[in-house]
């Protein structure tokens, strides 16, 4: 299952705001990240083909060919790099269906 467009609805400060957070944090020990966000942005689920069992699978092998599978999705259906503005726009204008 991969969801489009779901990082282009929150963003998370970061870059040259790390450094106040991090002393911050070290001082209070409080969990503060700020969020600029909620962006209504079209989010679109995608569930992929069953990933079949097989008992003579490992977990880390399972584990694996999940990821693949995952991977193949996202590459499948997000545009990248991540675009806010492009995801709003794909809110507002009618979207031709791929599949």
């Amino acid at each position: 299952m991969f969801t489009q467009n779901l990082r282009e609805g929150y963003r998370a400060v970061g870059g040259r705001f790390t450094k106040p957070l991090k002393w911050l944090y070290e001082r209070t020990r409080l969990p503060v990240i700020p969020i600029n966000g909620g962006f209504p942005v079209k989010l679109r689920t995608y569930l992929g083909d069953p990933i079949t069992y097989d008992p003579n699978m490992t977990a880390t092998e399972l584990a694996e060919k999940t990821r693949m599978a995952i991977l193949a999705l996202r590459d499948r259906h997000q545009k990248l790099p991540g675009n806010i503005l492009r995801a709003l726009q794909e809110r507002f204008y009618k979207h031709q269906k791929d599949d």
